[in-house]
């Protein structure tokens, strides 16, 4: 009697575990679901823009996608309501996304309860093909005339002893022409070339961006020991193209050095403050670089500056406005372990975490000096550089969740 009296409380105690544990699964499911939809519909209001659907036509367009998304999400609880509402206002598009599910019950049903409810919420907003100026900033010191790849590299120094072609005037291999010159003619690419190259594709690619492409401006400039502004701030994206950073410029030991430090001021001016991307342009600012701070070639009989040949310090990345986002393209510094000048430089010690070498130093540094994380990207962990430029300008204008 004891025994059938306790039974149905523990079988609700057990109902309840077992039932609850398939109600949080359940809700994983639905929630993963609801935050995909809200993000189809965000891209698909933007796809709908780019083939120039009006407002009405737009949100019924990015409901309808997000619908598709979230009834074809797999294991979707039956009996499971979405509702997608999209809001376009003033080129901003604002997406909240409901549901309303069950859990059907087992052993809780002992104890009078069939189902436990379910429910949630999801926002995502965007800016249709919002203004963005886009300022580059491009890294032409002496060590950009590096090999482009360690083939690349073993071909300079089995030519002439030396990973960096040199552009100084010095005739090599008894030629006509010195070290940069001899590498362009030989086929060697180097890091400028593949910089270069990739501004090409980039912009190429942000011609092919539909109505987006129209609300786009570019600005370009290089630096070494002094800031050059190459073109002004234009919607003529081509002006990029036909104006690109020059040869790396090393003709005495005092040009060709990486004075980041002494020209962010001075950019950070020309950048000035972004907008909100409706009335004034968002801005982002995409550094291409290896990231290393040097103050000349002097260093190599002037011993105490070579401890001034170190990785750029985020302070200087932190001079341009907070409401103007900093990305940085990093050109990976090769390790030339057996070279001296590498050892006593960028192969000494680290001077800022207390442990392993400047090198160590170079992507920490260049991550904390992008606004985020993911505007930080390697080059040597893309197809190409024209790609690694697309993947920072998607990565500034992707679709977050709000909420």
């Amino acid at each position: 009697m004891i025994f059938a009296a306790a039974l149905v409380p523990m079988l609700g105690l057990m109902g309840g575990a077992i039932d609850y544990g398939r109600s949080v699964v359940d809700k994983t499911v639905l929630d993963s679901a609801l935050d995909n939809a809200a993000i189809v519909a965000a891209k698909a209001a933007q796809d709908a823009d780019a083939k120039g659907l009006q407002s009405a036509e737009m949100a019924v367009y990015a409901q309808t996608m997000a619908l598709k998304a979230f009834n074809g999400t797999p294991k979707l609880p039956a009996n499971t309501t979405p509702v997608i509402r999209v809001t376009v206002n003033n080129r901003s598009v604002t997406v909240t996304a409901d549901y309303t599910s069950k859990t059907t019950t087992t052993l809780l049903k002992v104890v009078g309860f069939d189902r436990i409810d379910l429910s949630g919420h999801a926002e995502s907003v965007v800016d249709l093909s919002p203004m963005v100026d886009i300022y580059l900033l491009i890294d032409v010191s002496g060590s950009m005339a590096l090999g482009a790849t360690q083939t690349d590299i073993d071909r300079l120094n089995a030519a002439f002893g030396c990973a960096f072609a040199c552009h100084d005037g010095v005739k090599v291999k008894n030629s006509i022409y010195d070290a940069y010159e001899w590498a362009v003619l030989n086929g060697i690419t180097l890091r400028t070339q593949e910089i270069n190259k990739g501004i090409i594709d980039f912009v190429n690619w942000l011609t092919t961006q539909a109505s987006a492409s129209k609300r786009i401006r570019i600005a370009s400039y290089s630096f070494s020991n002094d800031l050059t502004k190459l073109v002004n701030t234009t919607s003529t994206l081509s002006l990029a193209v036909t104006n690109l950073p020059q040869a790396p410029n090393t003709s005495n030991e005092y040009a060709g050095a990486t004075h980041f430090k002494e020209i962010m001021p001075g950019f950070a001016s020309e950048v000035g403050k972004a907008g909100d991307g409706k009335t004034s342009p968002k801005k982002l600012v995409i550094i291409a670089t290896d990231g290393v701070q040097d103050p000349s070639r002097a260093w190599i009989w002037d011993v105490p500056k070579r401890a001034e040949v170190a990785p750029f310090a985020p302070a200087s990345c932190r001079l341009i406005d907070s409401s103007v986002s900093v990305s940085v393209l990093y050109a990976p510094y090769l390790k030339l372990s057996y070279d001296w000048g590498y050892q006593a430089t960028l192969g000494a010690p680290s001077q800022i975490w207390g442990g392993g070498t400047r090198f160590d130093d170079i992507v920490p540094q260049l991550t904390r000096c992008a606004s985020t994380p993911d505007l930080f990207v390697n080059a040597a962990t893309t197809p190409s550089i024209g790609s690694a430029f697309v993947s920072i300008f998607q990565k500034f204008t992707q679709i977050r969740l709000a909420r």
